[in-house]
């Protein structure tokens, strides 16, 4: 197995082991990456060929759209149609494993997206991830690390035994020992009208629409 394993600090990586990892991908390689909901591809979401790539290590459906990363509301900005609605939710539950679906920007390839016209944006909870992503500069694919249909991973060892030779596809592992938390992150569709819970996850779909409710009886 030539994949790169390095081991990072949760609360303080090394920045050499983030420096090279965001070095792999700006060149189109993919990075195994810790989350605060599970281990993840990340990848250049704005690069096709990168996003194909992680398609194919996961054997996924090329209709089935792929959510991404950012480090902030006005990095997301970049990316999306942002409103007042959703710097509410992003001020209140982000960073945190809440994944908002919002009308996406043409900087965002189609095969990301399946085609459609919106794109699922989170900012996690979790520092290796977010400093790769200043590090890198782009926003970064977060679908989690296996294959379509299979349980996350909440380890390395978990990804190592699971991925068999597709484990040569990836450039790098960051491993920051095994995650605890075991659900993933609340998707709601802000898109839609009303607002709709698409899964429900670590973060209260009744609290999201707490103050989603909240804010559009202020704007009537």
């Amino acid at each position: 197995m030539n994949t790169v394993i390095e081991k990072v600090d949760a609360t303080a990586p090394d920045t050499k082991v983030i420096a090279h990892a965001a070095k792999l991908i700006i060149r189109g390689g993919v990075v195994v990456c810790p989350t605060d909901t599970g281990y993840a591809f990340a990848a250049n979401a704005l690069d096709t060929k990168a996003v194909a790539k992680v398609f194919g290590l996961k054997g996924r459906s090329f209709n089935n759209p792929i959510h991404m990363a950012v480090g902030s509301i006005e990095e997301a900005e970049k990316y999306a149609h942002v409103d007042d609605v959703t710097r509410h939710l992003v001020a209140r539950f982000l960073p945190g494993a809440l994944t908002l679906v919002l009308p996406k920007k043409e900087i965002i390839p189609s095969m990301l997206v399946a085609g459609m016209n919106t794109i699922g944006i989170r900012i996690p909870n979790d520092r290796v991830i977010l400093e790769l992503v200043a590090k890198t500069g782009r926003p970064l694919t977060t679908t989690s690390a296996n294959f379509s249909g299979k349980p996350t991973p909440y380890s390395v060892e978990e990804i190592i035994a699971n991925m068999g030779d597709g484990i040569k596809g990836i450039a790098m592992m960051l491993d920051r020992g095994p995650i605890s938390k075991r659900e993933l992150s609340t998707i709601v569709d802000l898109t839609a009208s009303p607002p709709q819970l698409i899964r429900q996850g670590l973060v209260s779909w009744l609290e999201v629409r707490e103050i989603i409710n909240r804010f559009q009886d202020r704007s009537e």
